[in-house]
């Protein structure tokens, strides 16, 4: 198919660099008349083209102003709800946040009170009862001194 429209497009620029140069030899009353026939084809065709402008914004316009219901009547709710629902989630999101920063809040006073209600009294007795055990293994090993002088006067 380029192929053809390929010829079509030559040929016409063949056609029209023909004509250029013939009318360029041509008396100027031709020339006259040639300007006279293009200044009315071109006006058409521009003409074509206002229309053709009008056209396309009025189609431009309707689709903008349905693509606004459709935005107003659709997806604007959708877009509400989900912001309804978003705002749900946070405020959960939020309760429970609270509730975690409550429990490691009672976490830490618990383990501050077992630290200093039980464990600190049990370390206390642990280490008295170490120190009693140290002392009587070091008692319990400890040597009758002999006696300097009985072994020399033997």
């Amino acid at each position: 198919m380029f192929k053809w429209v390929g010829i079509g497009v030559g040929t016409l620029t063949v056609l029209l660099i023909a004509f250029v140069v013939g009318s360029a030899f041509a008396p100027a009353e031709f020339r006259a008349g040639t300007r006279d026939i293009f200044l009315v084809v071109v006006s058409v065709f521009q003409l074509i083209s206002a229309i053709l402008m009008i056209a396309i914004l009025i189609a431009i316009l309707y689709v903008v102003n349905q693509l606004n219901k459709i935005a107003k009547t659709n997806v604007i709710p959708k877009v509400d709800d989900a912001m309804i629902k978003l705002n749900e989630v946070l405020d959960s999101t939020r309760s429970l946040a609270n509730n975690v920063r409550d429990s490691a809040s009672t976490a830490t006073q618990t383990t501050t009170f077992v630290a200093e209600r039980v464990v600190s009294p049990i370390i206390r007795i642990s280490s008295l009862v170490t120190g009693v055990r140290a002392a009587a293994t070091t008692l319990a090993r400890r040597t009758v001194p002999e006696q300097a002088g009985s072994d020399q006067n033997s």
